[in-house]
């Protein structure tokens, strides 16, 4: 298992000075992607800064499409529990 790490050494910094993710050793190119987009964001960076710099993800892993399932089914709960 490897480690994907950020630290900041700035002192007046108040965010977060550590953001670590323990990845699989055998991860390919487009998880790669996937964990620098998601670092770049816990990191702060605006959501279309991001894009502009990383692009659009083409690629989507097992848990990703799982997580768009479980949002999906929460908003059609929850528009059912507003009509």
């Amino acid at each position: 298992m490897g480690i994907f790490s950020y630290e900041s050494e700035d002192s007046l910094n108040r965010e977060a000075k550590n953001i670590s993710f323990d990845v699989p050793d055998d991860m390919n190119i487009y998880e790669y992607k996937i964990m620098c987009v998601r670092l770049a964001h816990a990191m702060g960076y605006h959501h279309n800064s991001v894009k502009n710099a990383f692009g659009s993800l083409d690629y989507e892993t097992e848990s990703d499409r799982d997580f768009k399932e479980f949002m999906k089914s929460v908003s059609e709960l929850t528009g059912s529990l507003t009509t």
